[in-house]
């Protein structure tokens, strides 16, 4: 459609009407469903757990918990790893260096490797 079709009010075609009207019509039933929902929701009150329901779920949230601490310290555990292969690669790689060179870091001179 250009801008003169839109001035002399030329109606749509047939099929372009048809996928408005059903889109509408979609819209407007999901608006209806979600809003019956959330009112229907709102009148029964919380989620109505009961004390069996409340114990299990505070049970497996205490796993959870205890899971996450365990998985915590071994992450910790193995950055700490890599802290020290980093360290001792770069050492290695700094006495390498200085043997290639033909001269030795004054704090190994007495030290065996």
């Amino acid at each position: 459609m250009n801008g003169s079709d839109a001035i002399t009010g030329d109606a749509m075609d047939r099929y372009t009407m048809m996928v408005a009207l059903s889109g509408q019509i979609c819209g407007t039933i999901l608006l209806v469903t979600v809003i019956t929902t959330w009112f229907g929701r709102r009148r029964k009150g919380g989620a109505g757990l009961s004390d069996g329901g409340i114990q299990r779920l505070e049970v497996r949230l205490t796993e959870v918990q205890q899971s996450l601490d365990a998985m915590a310290i071994e992450v910790e555990r193995i950055s700490e790893g890599q802290r020290f292969a980093t360290k001792l690669l770069s050492e290695r790689a700094a006495a390498q260096t200085n043997d290639v060179n033909g001269a030795r870091e004054p704090s190994r001179v007495g030290q065996p490797r």
